[in-house]
């Protein structure tokens, strides 16, 4: 008899290990609520649409109108937070179940240096494109909804089995996307034109520094498209004919391709 108690103990023991560890699988796998509210705390304003991503899942989601974010989560996870021309940050999901709150205050990030070049095959601008690509990849990547939904095409149906769905073409979710993807594109063209007519290139060129140099840059800057289509001499050419009749006329105008 008492070997037959001996024999259960070590059995018993495995039944509650075993079920502790169930019992701690079970809740690291319950969903937990990620919500909170994304703001630069600098300007007081709210970031929209900030982007969140679920390291561990890839679960994406964007912030609202408001700031406020939520996506699904459980213990452990990384949810990492980032916007357009500000320094992403990341935290751990630390709950088990409900509901965990986590405001995400951000800053701005720093500009790269227009003058510095960092290696022959790369400037800072390229380096800096690069960068943002690559950190917002997984939401560049998602294909934005048509009006149209042809993927219900079935084959030799021709016209035939195109499905209308203006319901997911305009749904928030969408909305968002789009307008993220917009800013994207608005912060990646001025940073190129940042990047080839800042302020020390001007400075350089005009000798214009302080106010004149700002009311000057304010006047006269290029778009981004005569940009692309510029080289170094005929930029410096273009400003300093510029640069010319400002110091005679401030108020006279010359037009962008003049």
């Amino acid at each position: 008899m008492k070997s037959c108690r001996l024999f259960l103990v070590p059995i018993v023991a495995c039944l509650i290990a075993g079920g502790f560890a169930g019992k701690a699988l079970a809740q690291s796998e319950t969903p937990v609520l990620v919500r909170g509210q994304i703001t630069d705390p600098i300007k007081k304003t709210v970031l929209y649409p900030a982007t969140v991503r679920n390291k561990n899942t890839n679960a994406k989601a964007f912030s609202d109108n408001g700031g406020y974010y939520r996506i699904s989560a459980s213990k452990g996870d990384v949810i990492i937070v980032s916007f357009i021309g500000y320094v992403s940050d990341s935290f751990t999901v630390t709950n088990y179940a409900g509901t965990q709150v986590n405001d995400v205050r951000m800053r701005e990030q720093e500009r790269f240096l227009p003058s510095v070049e960092v290696s022959g095959k790369w400037s800072p601008y390229q380096l800096d494109s690069l960068a943002r690509a690559e950190e917002f990849r997984p939401f560049l990547e998602t294909e934005n909804r048509s009006l149209v939904d042809k993927s219900k095409r079935g084959p030799g149906q021709g016209g035939f089995g195109v499905v209308f769905s203006p319901f997911s073409r305009y749904s928030q979710k969408e909305k968002d996307l789009r307008k993220f993807k917009k800013l994207y594109d608005e912060y990646n063209r001025q940073s190129y034109v940042d990047y080839r007519y800042s302020k020390a290139f001007v400075t350089k060129v005009t000798g214009l520094v302080g106010d004149s140099l700002l009311q000057f840059i304010y006047k006269y800057t290029p778009s981004h498209d005569l940009l692309r289509t510029m080289t170094n001499e005929t930029l410096i050419y273009w400003t300093a004919e510029r640069a010319k009749l400002w110091r005679r006329d401030p108020k006279a105008t010359l037009k962008e391709d003049q």
